[in-house]
């Protein structure tokens, strides 16, 4: 082997790997390796056996074969970027990133660098960093129709829908086919009620990728709003024909379909609530009239102020679906420790921003008051009791975690003159009726001490009546 120049034997290897010969490139690896002991020679090859190992899916052998060879050599900035792809991809992202930037500090104009490195600031959810980052990626090659759909992304977790519709266009325009990129533009205009340009977003994403679920899902919701019933039944269908568990469409069928589940599965909440966060204080608040987390504070103020004096102290407080925090901007004065809970990491962000929260959990709320070590004085559930039709858990839970004087405080859609239990509505949101939040309420240990009607929210200009209940332990009303 010693007779062969090496530049020779790498360029074999690299021929068998691009050609898709895995096997000779491996072997011809191995016999290099077992011959040549210089670890400045044996570098290369180590970085074409990562390369070969990663493309037969062996994640962490490539990993060690990279990092071998950057320990004899950092000064190339493509084995800094493939040895920083393997450990993304085995989601080590606290080793990715920082191969990422050094491979950028030796090559600037590296576009598939900075763009990987906007991928990666996404899952960390460092949306800034990720913007800098595909521009920088698109300002060295804007034909990257992939950056341009992830800075989309990313600029409607930052709240920036002008821009990211420009974006999602940029990215048609390089290439028509990108169907991540017509479906996003889909998603902006169901957001505006633009429900013809929505829908023919999502045929034309579906077109290019039949096996986009979430397309489906939200096609047959524009579908279901238009009044379409069966197109919505079919929609949902076809996601069940591929993928037979996917939860959201078993619950959207049997909304479509008139049927009675339990409660709305935890993703499609979070997904719900992850594409309207950067403008969910606004439509909530000021196009729907949305009033409860005032209405809440005003009418317990005087009772959370007298705790406060009688403890010695201000009252903890639990926000379970807290959203963007608009419950914590009207509670931070009367709370002590003040904790947030939340499905959407997208509504947490607005939440932390607000800098109000002592904690802020990402959880479902039963697994969340499980987890819990503590008892409140002061628990709320205000605009999240609308996804679950059956509440027994959450009273069991609530109740196991509210001090023995404490008050749990809650909103409910109620229609006027509601009968039985709970209901699946039009709009997939549950109502429930007094009589079954009394029962429950009553099963788990607690009593409501008042049950306000109040409008909850206006849908298409109309008041949708609901109540806000604040409850107690029984034991606190007989002692």
């Amino acid at each position: 082997m010693s007779a062969v120049p090496d530049h020779g034997v790498i360029q074999s290897i690299a021929t068998r790997t691009q050609g898709g010969d895995l096997a000779g490139a491996r072997a011809e690896c191995e016999r290099f390796l077992a011959t040549v002991s210089d670890a400045t020679r044996r570098a290369p090859v180590q970085f074409w056996l990562g390369v070969i190992e990663r493309r037969s899916g062996a994640l962490a052998a490539a990993a060690e074969q990279f990092e071998r060879a950057l320990a004899v050599e950092r000064r190339d900035p493509q084995w800094l970027l493939q040895a920083g792809l393997t450990h993304f991809q085995l989601a080590d992202i606290g080793r990715a990133e920082p191969l990422y930037r050094e491979a950028l500090q030796i090559e600037p104009r590296m576009a598939l660098a900075h763009y990987n490195l906007g991928v990666l600031l996404q899952q960390k959810r460092d949306w800034p960093g990720a913007v800098e980052a595909f521009e920088s990626a698109l300002s060295l090659q804007p034909q990257i129709a992939e950056a341009w759909n992830n800075l989309a992304n990313t600029l409607i977790e930052l709240g920036d829908r002008a821009r990211a519709e420009q974006c999602y266009r940029q990215a048609i325009a390089v290439n028509p086919r990108l169907a991540n990129a017509h479906h996003g533009l889909g998603l902006l205009h169901a957001q505006r009620q633009q429900r013809p340009q929505a829908r023919q977003a999502f045929e034309t994403a579906l077109a290019q990728n039949p096996a986009l679920l979430d397309a489906w899902m939200d096609l047959a919701e524009i579908h279901h709003q238009d009044g379409n019933r069966e197109a919505a039944i079919a929609a949902a269908e076809q996601v069940l024909a591929r993928d037979p568990g996917h939860a959201t469409a078993k619950f959207k069928l049997a909304q479509y379909r008139g049927d009675q589940p339990a409660a709305a599965p935890a993703e499609m909440v979070e997904r719900l609530y992850a594409g309207m966060a950067g403008t969910f204080d606004e439509h909530l608040v000021d196009r729907l009239g949305y009033r409860i987390p005032a209405q809440l504070v005003a009418a317990q103020a005087e009772w959370l102020a007298a705790t406060a004096r009688q403890l010695g102290r201000k009252p903890d407080v639990l926000d379970l679906g807290c959203g963007t925090g608009l419950l914590g901007i009207e509670i931070r004065p009367f709370a002590g420790s003040l904790i947030g809970v939340d499905l959407s990491a997208s509504m947490l962000d607005r939440a932390r921003q607000r800098g109000l929260y002592d904690e802020l959990q990402q959880a479902e709320l039963v697994a969340a008051l499980d987890a819990m070590p503590r008892r409140f004085e002061f628990i709320a559930a205000t605009d999240v009791l609308i996804y679950l039709g059956d509440l027994g858990r959450v009273f069991d839970a609530v109740a196991r975690h509210l001090a023995p004087s404490g008050r749990f405080a809650y909103s409910v859609e109620s229609p006027q003159g509601m009968e039985g239990t709970f209901q699946l509505q039009a709009s997939g949101r549950f109502a429930h009726s007094l009589a079954y939040l009394r029962d429950t309420a009553a099963a788990a240990g607690l009593v409501a001490l008042d049950e306000i009607p109040t409008t909850i929210r206006l849908e298409n200009g109309q008041p949708i009546a609901g109540y806000l209940i604040i409850a107690t332990p029984i034991d606190a009303v007989s002692r």
